[in-house]
């Protein structure tokens, strides 16, 4: 089947045509059969027939407001791949937001940047055909998906082929995951291999099997694994400890959060934002433990009247002492690939994947538990002024008030933490050089700190520094990224 690109003219008048029928029609599904419902008897009796995937059926509002007609239709791999219109545009990405029909201006590869960053996630060696990686426009169009009118019986013949194997994929698949339950992961692995043999280069497939390969081999280079429990989705286990340092870390699992807040001027737009699999320690670096790594303790807060100085966290250093700090760090220990957070996975983090509310006024109670800031920090009990010097306010020793839900402790308050970002205009690419670490300009500070108010210890708050001021505010927490299997 010869598959070309519709013309521009033409789609627009596709588009056109269609406005009427998008809460008609339309409703139908834009990557699969038409709605059992909505089909004749003898329709419904072939669809039961094939059980056809989920991926085939109706994609819920997708198609009122996208017409179907637009896309190219003809077998291809994306329909073995599972690769619905979700695996590229997320669940809400560029949709209506709220009632004021605000849209969320979330940005999605262009041009050649298509094959970089939405291809490459399932063809990272490549084109299955030509092995080519600079572009996949020049043989495929972006919507390479089935004619979502027709039933089968009067599609391609290939289509029964393909169902047939799904179904046999599904029954792997549910046999692989029988023996996940019963942690029989070699079992499961084997399973994995055998569904991918039916319809190759499938993710689901391809992430299960990851799974089971990081469970078979759970040991982490400088890492020593704490306790049993091990990620469901990566295999990988959920708390570590950083070999020789006494450092606590917690997997942040990946996922998807809407980024920002539109009640802070520097924080708009809202904007959704993937952050994949790393590790952040549960607590901010210590005093100790900077000296124990850099021979020397350059704390404020420190001395005389901080007997638990050791456990407080480390201030007055700069960006670039704490690039200095993780570069002693890692070669100190093997393997590792210590760092800073990016802003976008310290906001994550923070507000546990969306889990937790935005922070400020509206929140205090909450922040009150966790936090250390202006409204109990203070060295002296009941001050009697309302306004004091910084002087009067201290951080207190790590992981003395509540965690968070992901168990991370003093992400708000008691120090701001230094982030690897630029502080550069939302929205939040690491393609655009803000994670560059040579690159000059202001850095990002996150959670406020110990004299703060409620509303500086808002998550989607950017504070900003220059990178060589040392403040006796102003501190770390260390990230890593995943070791590789």
């Amino acid at each position: 089947m010869t598959r070309r690109a519709i013309p521009w003219t033409t789609l627009f008048l596709l588009v056109v045509l269609a406005i009427p029928l998008i809460h008609g029609a339309v409703e139908n599904s834009i990557l699969g059969v038409v709605a059992a419902d909505d089909q004749p008897q003898s329709a419904r009796e072939t669809t039961t027939a094939h059980k056809v995937p989920t991926e085939f059926k109706q994609a819920g509002v997708c198609a009122r407001c996208h017409v179907i007609s637009v896309l190219e239709w003809g077998i291809s791999a994306h329909v073995e791949a599972e690769a619905d219109c979700r695996k590229c545009h997320g669940p809400s990405r560029g949709h209506v937001d709220n009632e004021r029909n605000e849209i969320k201006p979330d940005r999605l590869p262009r041009g050649e940047a298509i094959a970089k960053k939405l291809c490459a996630d399932c063809h990272e060696t490549g084109c299955p055909e030509t092995l080519q990686v600079q572009t996949c426009k020049k043989c495929h169009h972006v919507h390479a998906l089935i004619n979502p009118s027709q039933p089968p019986t009067a599609r391609d013949d290939r289509l029964e082929e393909l169902l047939s194997r799904w179904q046999h994929f599904e029954s792997r698949m549910a046999d692989a995951e029988g023996h996940v339950k019963q942690q029989d992961f070699q079992a499961a692995q084997a399973e994995f291999r055998e569904a991918l043999k039916l319809i190759p280069g499938n993710h689901r497939a391809q992430l299960k099997l990851k799974m089971c390969t990081r469970r078979l081999n759970p040991q982490l280079p400088g890492f020593l694994v704490v306790g049993k429990e091990f990620d469901a989705e990566t295999g990988l286990p959920r708390q570590v400890r950083v070999a020789d340092l006494d450092v606590s870390m917690m997997l942040v699992a990946p996922g998807e959060f809407d980024m920002g807040s539109d009640r802070l001027t520097d924080s708009r737009p809202v904007h959704t934002v993937r952050v994949d699999a790393f590790y952040l320690g549960r607590y901010e670096v210590t005093q100790g433990q900077w000296q124990t790594i850099m021979g020397e303790n350059p704390s404020a807060h420190q001395g005389d009247g901080f007997p638990d100085a050791r456990r407080m966290p480390v201030e007055r250093v700069s960006w670039n002492d704490c690039q200095e700090f993780l570069r002693r760090l890692n070669a100190r220990i093997a393997g590792s690939q210590f760092r800073l957070p990016t802003e976008a996975e310290w906001e994550f983090a923070c507000r546990a994947g969306g889990e937790e509310p935005q922070g400020g006024a509206d929140s205090s109670e909450i922040v009150g538990r966790r936090a250390w800031y202006r409204a109990n920090s203070a060295r002296v009990a009941n001050p009697d002024k309302l306004f004091l010097q910084i002087d009067a306010y201290s951080p207190r020793p790590v992981g003395m008030r509540q965690p968070n839900v992901w168990s991370f402790y003093d992400m708000q308050g008691n120090i701001a933490e230094w982030c690897s970002s630029l502080l550069r205009p939302y929205l939040y690419d690491t393609a655009d050089g803000r994670e560059s670490v040579s690159a000059k300009g202001m850095r990002v500070l996150r959670g406020g700190g110990f004299a703060d108010g409620a509303m500086s210890l808002d998550p989607a708050l950017r504070h900003a520094e220059r990178p060589h001021r040392r403040l006796r505010w102003n501190g770390l927490r260390l990230a890593r990224d995943v070791p590789s299997l």
